[in-house]
């Protein structure tokens, strides 16, 4: 019932805003043409595609855009301002393109130019003052009474969706609930008339409840039946809260496959392979470079530098976890004595198992550099969750309930939770804690321009490394 009276509104506003532009258009088309004949313009039809031009434009601003809240646009002249202002901006690029592109010189420029921050002004006036009273007016015959049933504490968060009811047409009659009235569990404004057992006799009782909203599930869940039934008996709509987000503590989604409706408590957008792909492109562009041209100078340098002050092997192979706790050898460059490098204690601040050089490569995560082997591999990214030495996998693990979800992706040189300074040795819980949210906020967030803008900041970070590195 929301939805649809939400959209009803949507549209309404947009035919209205469109009919006032409309007018506004030709009105002033006709006005600079009987005003003299130094303002006269061409014709009808030569004005007619940059007028689709300018409408169009707003419309299509307009749907495409998610701030279509009608309160917050009527709101106040500043929310208002804010609004048209977008949509006017595109309307305005789309309009300067056609000119350019058509390069007709049969337009009068003053025209264009002097309609559109009168439509933009005409606009704001309409959304502050005039566009909530002509929604109200064609709404105003659908007047209904709207029964709310759950925790007193569930009502403060639709406050927002109960105000938009009016708008809808509703009225708020009262809550069924099982708070006791007169401990101060039912929200002031609010009548509570009785518990959700009373549903039945509220129904017949009230005049005219044409909606109920069920403020989330109840403990039993069978109970939801029993309000349906009764709510459709006596031709009530049924609206429910979802409270799955909640229950989960996460953010679910939903979505529709093979004619089934389902739910997923994660969002993955590298399970699209089109998203794989462009991930996978990067790694390769900026990998192969850096094996190429990079890491050979690198290796005689650090080759060099093990010579003098540790000697022994070059690379220092480790086996980590990978994409689905699929086990693999990471490769770094050695930084520590050969006696001390097979241990798998964390590195700690001032280690003596690190040789002199060893502490400069790490911290400038020089060291880091033989892993564009592994991720031209596919072993590992460019960015991802940073993996870690299986023992020290049991241990997070068992600290930490999601631990397990950074395997979902590959893990990377660097990652979100490097980039915000939670990189060197975990100390507490909770250093474990904030680099896993990390790691999980990069899965479900990914985006192309999130990997640049990891492997920029990581860059910053060659050049200014945090405390942390060590």
């Amino acid at each position: 019932m929301f939805r649809h009276r939400e959209l009803g509104l949507i549209q309404s506003y947009l035919i209205a805003a469109t009919a006032l532009m409309t007018i506004l258009f030709w009105g002033y088309f006709l006005l600079l043409n009987s005003l003299s004949p130094s303002f006269s313009l061409t014709g009808f039809s030569d004005y007619f595609n940059y007028f689709l031009a300018i409408t169009l434009g707003f419309q299509l601003s307009f749907m495409s855009s998610k701030q279509h809240d009608i309160f917050s646009m009527t709101s106040g002249i500043v929310e208002s301002h804010l609004f048209i202002w977008g949509h006017m901006v595109f309307s305005t690029a789309i309009t300067g393109l056609f000119l350019v592109l058509t390069r007709d010189d049969l337009i009068s420029r003053l025209f264009l130019f002097t309609y559109l921050p009168m439509a933009y002004v005409v606009l704001v006036i309409f959304n502050r003052y005039f566009a909530l009273n002509l929604l109200r007016h064609f709404l105003g015959s659908e007047n209904q009474k709207l029964l709310l049933i759950g925790k007193p504490s569930e009502v403060s968060k639709v406050e927002s969706l109960l105000s938009k009811a009016k708008l809808f047409g509703m009225e708020t009659v009262g809550l069924l609930t099982e708070a006791e009235a007169e401990a101060g569990g039912v929200p002031f404004g609010i009548r509570k008339l009785g518990g959700p057992e009373d549903l039945e006799r509220v129904l017949k009782s009230e005049v005219d409840i044409g909606n109920i909203l069920i403020l989330g599930s109840p403990r039993d869940r069978r109970m939801l039946g029993d309000w349906m039934r009764l709510a459709e008996n006596h031709g009530c709509r049924v609206s429910l809260v979802n409270d799955l987000d909640e229950f989960f503590q996460r953010r679910v989604s939903f979505f529709r496959c093979d004619n089934l409706d389902l739910i997923e408590v994660r969002e993955e957008p590298l399970q699209n392979f089109v998203n794989r792909s462009q991930k996978r492109a990067l790694d390769i562009a900026m990998s192969l470079p850096m094996v190429c041209l990079v890491l050979p100078a690198m290796m005689l340098l650090v080759w060099v530098l093990q010579r003098k002050e540790a000697p022994g092997p070059l690379f220092f192979r480790q086996v980590r976890s990978g994409i689905d706790n699929n086990p693999f050898r990471i490769l770094k460059f050695r930084t520590m004595f050969v006696a001390g490098s097979e241990t798998s204690a964390q590195a700690t601040v001032n280690d003596a198992r690190v040789f002199p050089s060893g502490r400069w490569l790490r911290r400038y995560s020089l060291d880091e550099f033989p892993q564009f082997l592994n991720v031209l591999r596919g072993q590992m990214s460019l960015v991802g969750p940073r993996p870690h030495m299986t023992q020290h996998d049991t241990i997070f693990a068992d600290a930490m309930t999601t631990y397990r979800v950074r395997s979902f992706v590959k893990p990377g040189v660097t990652g979100l939770a490097q980039v915000r300074g939670y990189r060197g040795e975990a100390l507490t819980r909770d250093d474990i804690v904030k680099r896993v949210e990390c790691d999980i906020e990069y899965i479900e967030a990914w985006s192309f321009m999130l990997d640049v803008r990891v492997v920029y900041l990581t860059a910053v970070q060659l050049f200014r490394p945090p405390n942390s590195a060590y």
